[in-house]
């Protein structure tokens, strides 16, 4: 994901919702960029 200037790995599932991504164990909404995706093992 790109976040800022800076480019992670995400350590999380999220989930897409509409205007957006969130953790999907929390639900909170995370400002990220995803430029790759998996399913998330579990």
């Amino acid at each position: 994901m790109i976040e800022g200037n800076s480019i992670h790995r995400v350590v999380f599932p999220c989930r897409r919702i509409f205007g957006g991504w969130i953790n999907a164990n929390t639900g909170e909404q995370i400002a990220v960029r995803p430029t790759h995706w998996r399913i998330w093992p579990g």
